[in-house]
């Protein structure tokens, strides 16, 4: 249903792609992408570096003592 109601919002735009990440149809139009990944998957893979790079900066300043 929820599919159905993007395209019908989106049909004007011409190019919609599929995301490299969970395989669904984004339209590129409305949100651009140089990597090829939706809005959805790109905040999942920004929440997941910062949660890296915490447990990073943690792990080096505890090595330092």
């Amino acid at each position: 249903m929820i599919l159905q109601e993007n395209r019908e919002k989106h049909e004007h735009h011409g190019s919609s792609k599929t995301c490299k990440v969970c395989s669904s149809e984004y339209c590129h139009d409305c949100h651009p992408s140089v990597f090829g990944i939706c809005e959805k998957c790109g905040y999942k893979i920004l929440i997941l570096l910062v949660c890296v790079m915490i447990v990073i900066s943690y792990v080096a300043w505890y090595g330092v003592f």
